[in-house]
This record gives C-alpha cells, sequence and structure tokens, in this order.
C-alpha cells in the first residue's frame, strides 16, 4: 500500500536548499500524496509551486493561532476566504487554539477559530484543527460548531479521543507517538478505531525516532505507522488501506 503524509509544511525555509531531494525521497519511501498545509497567502503561493510527477499534492489555508495577534500582518479574512474559495484547497486549516504561547488571548483565539469553522462549513470543506495545551475548550467548541474535520498531531487523552470519534473527527498521529515519554499519543492511537485514524509529519517539526532533534521531513510518516502498527498489533497493509481510505473520505480524491 501506498503512504500518505495528511499534514506537513514543506514550502517551509528548512526546505530551502533540498526540496528537490526531499520529494525524491517521499517518492523511495511510497509516498504517494499528502496534504500541504499552509497559514498565508505566502506560504500558499509557494505551496502551488512544489510539483512531482509521482505525488498528488493537496493543499490547506487557514489563520494559525500563533498569528491570531498580528492577523493583519499575516491574512485578513477577506483573503482567507478568497483564498480557501480555490478548487485546489481542500480543508481550512491549520486553525484551532494554542495556549502555550500565546495565554492572554483565549477569547480571540476562540473567536477567529469559530469564525473559521463557519468559513469552512460555508464552502463545505472540512477543518485541520490544532490544539496545544487547550484540549477542553477546543473540544467544547467543535462539539458546539460540528464539521468534518481532523484533530492534527492529536495530544489529548485517549477518553477525549473515543469522545472525538463518537463525533465523526479523525485523529493524526505522526512522530510524537514514537516518543518514549509519550503518553496519550499511544493510548489514543491504540484506542480508537481504524476509521477515524490519520497519520503525519507535521514537517519540519516533530520528528520521529530515530530522528529527534533533526530536520523533520514527509518521508518519515512511514515511523509514525510503523509505531502505530506496533500499538494496535496489525500489519502496515491494514492501516495504510484504512488512512487511504479516511483521507479520502474527508478530504476527497
Amino acid at each position: 500500500m501506498p503512504l500518505l503524509d495528511s499534514h506537513c509544511h514543506i514550502y517551509d525555509e528548512a526546505f530551502k536548499d533540498d526540496l528537490d531531494e526531499v520529494l525524491n525521497r517521499m517518492v523511495e519511501a511510497g509516498i504517494t500524496k499528502t496534504m500541504i498545509c499552509c497559514c498565508n497567502k505566502n506560504e500558499y503561493l509557494k505551496a502551488k509551486e512544489i510539483k512531482h510527477p509521482l505525488i498528488h499534492f493537496d493543499l490547506s489555508i487557514g489563520i494559525h493561532p500563533e498569528d491570531v495577534k498580528k492577523m493583519d500582518e499575516v491574512m485578513t479574512f477577506d483573503e482567507l476566504l478568497e483564498i480557501a474559495s480555490q478548487d485546489d484547497i481542500k480543508a481550512v486549516g491549520e486553525i484551532g487554539l494554542d495556549y502555550y504561547w500565546d495565554k492572554d488571548n483565549k477569547e480571540a483565539q476562540k473567536e477567529v477559530f469559530i469564525r473559521q469553522i463557519e468559513l469552512a462549513k460555508k464552502l463545505h470543506k472540512p477543518v485541520i484543527v490544532h490544539s496545544r495545551d487547550a484540549n477542553q475548550d477546543t473540544f467544547d467548541i467543535l462539539d458546539a460548531y460540528h464539521t468534518p474535520g481532523v484533530l492534527h498531531s492529536y495530544a489529548g487523552s485517549k477518553e477525549m479521543a473515543l469522545e472525538y470519534q463518537k463525533r465523526g473527527y479523525y485523529l493524526s498521529f505522526g512522530g510524537v507517538v514514537t516518543y518514549k515519554n509519550a503518553i496519550n499519543q499511544p493510548a489514543s492511537a491504540k484506542a480508537i478505531s481504524l476509521d477515524n485514524i490519520l497519520i503525519e509529519t507535521d514537517s519540519p517539526y516533530l520528528p520521529p525516532v530515530p530522528f529527534r532533534g533533526k530536520r523533520n521531513e514527509p518521508a518519515y510518516v512511514k515511523y509514525a505507522a510503523m509505531k502505530i502498527c506496533e500499538l494496535r498489533g496489525i500489519s502496515m497493509d491494514e492501516l495504510l488501506t484504512a488512512v487511504d481510505h479516511n483521507y479520502t473520505n474527508l478530504f476527497g480524491e
């Protein structure tokens, strides 16, 4: 079965010197499609230029919670609507809440998050959700403003994961699931149904074991997949068949 990476940022400056080699390693790893998540117009324009004959690239765009304080500099809602309306945009994201870096603008983050969920509903596109140190608030908003989507790099509890599953959300797991000190991610990846699971890298961030401390890249998604197979006691083919089906269900062909 082919691999996919449901969340990466390969337009990032971290790839400016060797993007072609990164793409070739993706092909060597068996990756046939990936979701490139953009957080402003410039990132979107860079992502649109990334091409490879053997890889299908999907794109998403959204205002990241870390950018809420400087939205006018990064991307206005009018710009977001214009870009998100394009046919090559498959989802609105990554959007959500981040209380790790910003604790003094929680209400503003919630407002922007909800507004983007409503935009996604208007456009009939799913959301890609970022949640850091904001598990309960993220859950409460997604429960109240229910819309199809995925919790990217899921870090909440197993119990919350099962509640998300009941509501039809997908949960995506990346390099953190391979960390020795990770608790929630392995427990959640083992507990939820295969019908709700996705895999990702979030490259260039959160590299898996054995690449911790180095730049992450999409080819390394196989390490998250291998760990999930180990946790669940299933074959790689079984996992990747489910992941491919889930990706298509959420983002379309």
